[in-house]
């Protein structure tokens, strides 16, 4: 999914013209971009900020989200090491708005927000941030709407022919065996147009990009479920630590009341090779048969394939036997001691994913006066996820674990009995197959998602002659989006001879260990563990049994949506003088209705009584399908101005209603029955039934808010600005999750039981209230060679008093009460970016530094999971070029120079459930352009 970026004006048809205030930052020239940001601005009216570029693969970033980072206020979610995900001013990708050429995005996620690691920058020429909304634009940007846009070939005016072949080095990917840490990139693109019969303009571009990224990294990992107990074995006895008044961390009081300590039912250190395969081409053709007519048409393809290759030694038992232990103020173990099973399990996981877009659009000029605009595109998305998972497990064994310290894995000592002192032979024990002989498992998923979403638009523009409103704009649009999210499906099977199996998986699968000096950074207390082919390894395990897993086999965890949406708006440019003060901006409204159709499968189960007296469901065939429709409307007024009130000083004004479209997995009609919880069984059928959680709710509608800026910007020098933004959005509603009763069918009775997190909207207030600042400033006051210095930064806070209350299922509501709640999922509450750089004639240097605070990142669909937070983030980053001559051009890069590791946990700071260390990046390219 790639975008080349328009150069020059945008046809009036595609998106408005930058008529809004707009930060412009040309990476070809950042001290022409200084300057282009600071003109900008003082001639714009609306709230816009840019990366615009003269010539196609200017950019020196590896993504478009790293380009996005440039922008004041905007920041990325960090995803192995890159900048994945966008949020704006500090608010999630859930408040924001992605479109290409003024077109929503397919996702291959059940969310909206689009994984900006896929757009190859040097394909691309700019993107725009709007900040604030106005009547044109599509609906769903409360924090902003990320704009890009394909070139127009005429429209850019010259032929450019260029290439560039780029060498990165991972140090993590060079720890793999076998590797030297290399991948590379290549990119290609040829714009071109000429006269052709009459007065009639023809152009065309067409563009490469794709290449090899490693992505390996280092990583600890807790469960995804976190829970309290305040139980000691050593004092309290049992097997599995509980949350009982009981218990003697309790006081003799109520649990809560009580010391006790949140734990994951299992951790593992895990060391992975990753890799990444993009390819994407874009397409561009222009055509004007006369001075009336423009035709655009425009075609993105990308592919991308991602592999993990997985081996975790993995501590299972998470909460057997625990005792000993001690907490921080935040209930956060920092020790203890228990017994668990301990794994090797090895899983090999493949991701193909395909993007698909194209687009037409007619910009007819009826008169002088009256323009009209057709514009027809798909977007389409298709993803594919296969798992291969095969697991060996040893008997239990007691051990000591302590916390680690500054992005440290947490230590753990193996014991030889309960209170024993460390087993000396354990580090050399976990080298070979053959210690992990309890049991052994295979298992097989797969994951298909399908996105599409086909628009058509038709506006009119007619310009008038007033005093002061200018033009009237109005348009009609239609959009459908139909949305298969496939359940996950899992087939899993157990040896018929494990011993025998486990004796030919170390015979027939087993590999060296694939790394050197794994954890020399996190300082892991396991550096090897026996490391096996994962595939050779399930093959042995199945035997002759058929794992043949279906996702697009109807279960009631799909999610099946069709969202139309309907659109008209109707607004006005203006502008006027009042008194010694020029005024301009625009007016106008947005009537959006959508009407929601999502289709889910009931089930029905049996129940069977095992060996050791529990029961285990299964789904029975067949199924059921039930439609569920909704519909709603929202009018979304807006007003945006700007005031020049001194040569030097504009005032910025924008209010406006604004629109969030909750994910397209919360309008699931299905329900996820986890029947495989447990892998022993349960004690009955209703015990069985007790996670049972909604896969959505098609009732759900818009999470509308109301949004008003105030701003000024502040021209000290020609090449210098200080700009100071004030906003307010104020919330009528938030979306949770509630429990809901239904009945289940085993055995053809039905059972009630309910129905956990249930996507509701809630009828809370809240409002998010923050100030952005931004300094741009050229030293040209100093002698040569310094006055090719240049700076540029920013910073955001943002503060709310919405709420994501704990609602993990796992933690009772007495201890849920008592946890501090997150926030909007993807608020950070403080945002910076600066970079200082230095351009002369040939040479260019840049250093850039990006910081974020933390924020809640929520896990998926489930509503009901332990509320997962990203510690605060930051970046150091060095670019360099040198210009050899007028046809190539050298470039360097090292990303994350401080190598900071990427921390997350559940629940209370500290309670980390992830820890990555995926190290320095480097990058060196040779660009030819003609």
């Amino acid at each position: 999914m790639i975008g080349l970026a328009s150069i020059g004006a945008y046809a009036a048809d595609n998106e408005p013209e930058i008529t809004e205030e707009t930060e412009v930052i040309s990476i070809s020239g950042m001290r022409a971009s200084s300057l282009s940001s600071i003109n900008t601005k003082r001639s714009e009216a609306n709230l816009v900020d840019a990366v615009s570029l003269k010539d196609i693969g200017a950019l020196p970033d590896n993504s478009i989200a790293e380009t996005l980072e440039r922008i004041t206020g905007v920041t990325a979610d960090r995803f192995k090491g890159g900048a994945s995900e966008i949020s704006i001013r500090g608010l999630g990708p859930f408040l924001g708005m992605s479109t290409i050429n003024g077109r929503a995005i397919s996702s291959g996620s059940g969310n909206r927000s689009v994984a900006f690691s896929q757009f190859p920058s040097e394909l691309v020429n700019g993107v725009k941030v709007y900040k604030s909304q106005s009547a044109e634009l599509l609906e769903g940007g409360v924090s902003g709407t990320v704009e890009l846009g394909t070139i127009r070939p005429i429209d850019y005016g010259k032929e450019r022919l260029q290439a560039e072949a780029k060498a990165s080095y991972a140090d993590y990917q060079a720890k793999q065996k076998g590797d030297d840490g290399f991948g590379h990139r290549l990119s290609f693109s040829y714009v071109n147009s000429f006269e052709i019969a009459g007065d009639q303009q023809f152009g065309f571009a067409v563009g490469y990009a794709g290449g090899k990224s490693p992505r390996p990294e280092d990583t600890f990992v807790g469960s995804s479920t976190l829970r309290p107990c305040n139980s000691d074995y050593a004092v309290d006895g049992g097997s599995n630590c509980s949350f009982k008044d009981s218990n003697e961390a309790a006081n003799g009081g109520a649990p809560e009341n009580g010391d006790y300590y949140f734990i994951s039912n299992m951790q593992s250190y895990r060391q992975m090779e990753s890799v990444e395969d993009l390819d994407a081409v874009i397409g561009a053709i222009q055509w004007q048969p006369n001075s009336d007519v423009d035709v655009n048409v425009d075609a993105q393809w990308s592919k991308r394939f991602y592999y993990e290759d997985r081996h975790d030694l993995s501590f299972d038992d998470g909460r057997r036997k625990i005792h000993d232990w001690t907490v921080d103020k935040n209930n956060v173990l920092q020790s203890y001691s228990g017994e668990t099973r301990i794994g090797n399990t090895n899983e090999y996981r493949e991701r193909d994913e395909k993007y698909k877009g194209f687009g037409v659009n007619v910009n007819w000029q009826v008169t002088d006066d009256l323009s009209l605009i057709a514009d027809a595109a798909y977007s389409g998305t298709e993803r594919y996820q296969d798992r291969t998972y095969v697991r060996f497990r040893s008997k239990r064994k007691y051990f000591d674990w302590e916390k680690g310290t500054n992005g440290d894995f947490p230590n753990i000592t193996v014991l030889d009995g309960f209170g024993g002192a460390p087993l000396e032979s354990f580090s050399e024990d976990i080298k070979s197959l053959s210690f992990y002989n309890d049991d052994s498992e295979a298992r097989k998923y797969r994951l298909d998602v399908e996105d599409e979403i086909k628009s058509f638009k038709l506006d009119a523009n007619y310009f008038l002659d007033g005093a002061i409103f200018k033009t009237i704009r109005s348009g009609i649009a239609y959009s459908t989006r139909d949305h298969q999210n496939y359940q996950e499906a899992r087939v899993s099977a157990k040896p018929a001879d494990k011993a025998q199996a486990l004796v030919d998986t170390e015979e027939q699968c087993s590999i060296s260990w694939p790394q050197k000096d794994y954890g020399d950074d996190s300082k892991a207390p396991f550096t090897e563990w026996a490391a096996i082919n994962t595939r050779c390894g399930y093959n042995i395990v199945i035997g002759d049994q058929e794992l043949m897993p279906d996702a697009k086999s109807p279960s009631d965890g799909d999610v099946d949506l069709t969202e139309d949406i309907t659109a008209f708006y109707l607004m006005s440019d203006f502008e006027t003088d009042l008194g010694d003060y020029y005024l301009t901006g625009n007016v106008g409204a947005r009537y959006v209705k959508t009407d929601i159709t999502s289709t889910g499968v009931s089930q029905a189960y049996t129940s069977e009584v095992n060996d050791e007296g529990f029961y285990i469901l299964t789904p029975v065939d067949g199924f059921e399908r039930q439609r569920y429709d909704n519909d709603f409307s929202n009018l979304l007024p807006s007003l945006n101005m700007t005031l020049e009130v001194h040569e030097d000083v504009a005032l910025r004004f924008a209010a406006y209603k604004a629109v969030s479209r909750p994910d397209m997995w919360f309008y699931g009609a299905g329900r996820d029955v986890n029947i495989d919880a447990s892998d022993e069984g349960y004690e009955s059928v209703e015990d069985a039934l007790d996670d049972v959680t909604s896969k959505g709710n098609p009732n759900l509608e818009l999470l509308e808010s109301d949004n008003a800026e105030f701003g000024v910007n502040w021209y000290f020098g020609d090449e210098s600005m200080l700009s100071v933004a004030l906003y307010k959005k104020w919330f009528e509603a938030r979306i949770g999750a509630s429990t809901v009763m239904d009945t289940v069918t085993v055995d053809g009775q039905d059972y009630d039981a309910e129905i956990k997190n249930t996507p509701t909207i809630f009828s809370d207030e809240s409002d998010i209230k923050g100030f952005e600042v931004s300094l741009v400033h050229q030293f040209v006051e100093l002698p040569a060679p310094f006055d090719g210095l240049g700076f540029s930064g920013s910073y955001n806070y943002a503060d709310s008093d919405y709420e994501t209350p704990e609602a993990g299922s796992s933690i009772p509501e007495e201890v849920q009460a008592q946890v501090k709640p997150g926030n909007l999922p993807g608020l950070s509450e403080h945002v910076a970016n600066a970079q200082l750089y230095w351009e002369g004639e040939s040479v260019a240097a840049r250093i850039a530094y990006k910081y974020r605070s933390e924020y809640l990142k929520p896990f998926g669909s489930n509503l009901g999971q332990t509320n997962r937070f990203v510690e605060g983030q930051k970046s150091l980053d060095l670019s360099l070029s040198y210009k050899i001559n007028d046809n190539f051009t050298a470039k360097a890069q090292v990303m994350n120079l401080t190598e900071e590791p990427a921390l997350q946990y559940r629940v209370a700071p500290g309670a980390y459930n992830q820890i990555e260390h995926s190290g320095r990046k480097y990058y060196v390219s040779l660009r030819y352009r003609m």
